[in-house]
């Protein structure tokens, strides 16, 4: 069986999307999703939140369709970057890679 690397959320805006430019002329859009969840043990919901990616055409939709508090289902697969920051010390993140996203900035939905 070969592996799989896919993740489906559906979730809340926390913020604007932000955008990044390069100088080769590519543009990427970064999300924060919140998924909430049913917590027993603290009897009320709970917020888990995700960061999420996507480049070109897809950057370009998402910067100007969603909004804060927009919901949002998003489907792709787990990356990981790692680099070094100022001081030398490794760094990893781990964020969504955005294949496929629907958008509704309705908030009774």
């Amino acid at each position: 069986m070969s592996d799989i690397n896919t993740i489906t959320l559906s979730g809340r805006l926390g913020g604007d999307p932000e955008f990044k430019y390069f100088e080769s002329g590519a543009k990427t859009v970064t999300i924060s999703i919140g998924v909430n969840k049913w917590s027993k043990k603290q009897n009320q919901e709970v917020v888990t939140w995700h960061t999420a990616k996507a480049w070109g055409n897809k950057a370009e939709f998402i910067g100007e369709v969603a909004k804060k508090g927009a919901l949002v289902c998003i489907q792709g697969t787990l990356e990981k970057d790692v680099y070094q920051d100022e001081t030398g010390k490794s760094v990893a993140k781990t964020y969504i890679l955005i294949n496929e996203v629907k958008i509704t900035n309705k908030k009774d939905s």
